[in-house]
């Protein structure tokens, strides 16, 4: 009988490998006469810049977005009002499969079967920002003249305009404006409003893995394979139900191998601190269309061992779609694929020989990213673009 387990765990993360000098999406900042005529107007626009600037270096798709820049004192600490169109689910999917670049997206589609009606209320059609309907080649018709893809407006006042000189008392503003201009490119949800759901709204899910899409509650995450928990979901109604639960000081939450941490697309800024963009967030712009320059870390898996039976063993983990059990009696030698291989949970039948399990996060063929294809599917229908306003509050 095999006296003891041991397990080493390898993760391979999947990289594009891109490298290039120039940025592909091109972000246009438009700066309003709120802000072109304000004493501090260079360090305004300095920081937006700086802010986009990440953006565009962490995505590669040649897509262009305009935006309208304003400082505005009655907005919470900022906001965004972003054009967007309800076109058909099933050029939706057509494109998304098309322009899949990722062992995320491969996965994330895999719990998209239906090409007809979305998986959560079952709707014929879907809502894209206008900027995600120009990634996905679904609309490509350029905007009419003096329009904007979004309109970001922030209350310069409660601001810090850089990472150096930060005031305790004040937000962080490039962080606001990542996380308005991430709205702009399409990861925020269709909620409060329940009559149709946006593309990350595919992968919201319960802790027990049931699609969800509710407004009461407080049981929603952001999982790409019904899976993994990458994030969890604002269900604060002073608050937009598409951005992330926030960190408090008690009840804090986070997906396994991640610190608990404030985040850019929290639903509640939280002064004297700073944040770029994320696992949560670049994960969330990958699998509703988004080309990333270098795939999103893997989360490690959570593995449990219990015993099933007579020299059984049993073990399970989290990332089922991304990691293969792999065996060797010495480490230091050749680890070959388990007979179980993929299948989770995987039994094991002691022996008299001591062996060493892992999990294993291929970066081979079976796992290696497609090249990205923009399809441009042509809706079969004219389309009326429409303004939808999402709010971010300071706590």
């Amino acid at each position: 009988m095999m006296k003891k387990f041991r397990f080493g765990l390898l993760v391979g993360a999947v990289s594009l490998g891109l490298i290039t000098p120039a940025y592909s999406l091109t972000i246009t900042a438009t700066f309003d006469t709120s802000i072109t005529s304000a004493t501090n107007a260079a360090a305004i626009e300095g920081a937006i810049n700086f802010a986009l600037k990440t953006l565009q270096s962490n995505i590669v798709d040649n897509v262009a977005v305009s935006i309208l820049f304003v400082s505005d004192e009655s907005v919470g600490l900022g906001q965004s009002q972003t054009l967007g169109e309800d076109v058909d689910y099933a050029a939706f999917i057509t494109a998304l499969r098309s322009h899949a670049a990722s062992l995320t997206d491969t996965n994330a589609l895999k719990r998209l079967t239906n090409n007809t009606q979305d998986p959560v209320i079952g709707k014929t059609t879907i809502h894209l920002t206008t900027a995600q309907a120009r990634v996905l080649g679904i609309d490509t018709t350029p905007l009419d003249p003096g329009l904007y893809d979004s309109t970001v407006s922030c209350k310069m006042s409660l601001m810090n305009f850089n990472r150096t000189s930060i005031d305790p008392n004040k937000y962080d503003f490039i962080g606001t404006v990542e996380h308005e201009v991430n709205e702009v490119l399409g990861i925020s949800s269709g909620l409060p409003s329940s009559t149709n759901v946006w593309p990350v709204d595919l992968f919201r899910y319960t802790t027990n893995l049931a699609r969800t899409f509710i407004t009461t509650g407080d049981n929603a995450y952001f999982s790409t394979d019904g899976t993994n928990l990458v994030a969890r979901y604002n269900m604060d109604a002073g608050g937009d139900l598409g951005d992330w639960w926030s960190v408090h000081d008690t009840n804090r939450w986070s997906p396994a191998g991640i610190g608990t941490k404030t985040q850019v697309q929290d639903a509640y800024g939280n002064p004297g601190v700073y944040d770029d963009l994320g696992v949560s967030e670049l994960t969330a712009l990958d699998v509703v269309g988004w080309t990333l320059a270098v795939a999103a870390p893997v989360v490690s898996p959570k593995i449990t061992m219990v015993r099933s039976g007579t020299n059984k063993f049993t073990l399970s983990w989290t990332n089922s779609a991304s990691f293969v059990l792999q065996e060797s009696t010495n480490v230091s030698k050749s680890w070959i694929t388990s007979a179980t291989g993929t299948t989770n949970p995987a039994v094991i039948i002691a022996s008299k020989t001591n062996k060493f399990y892992r999990l294993f996060h291929a970066a081979g063929s079976s796992f290696a990213p497609e090249a990205a294809v923009t399809t441009k599917v042509q809706p079969s229908k004219s389309i009326t673009r429409y303004s939808v306003t999402r709010a971010l509050h300071p706590r």
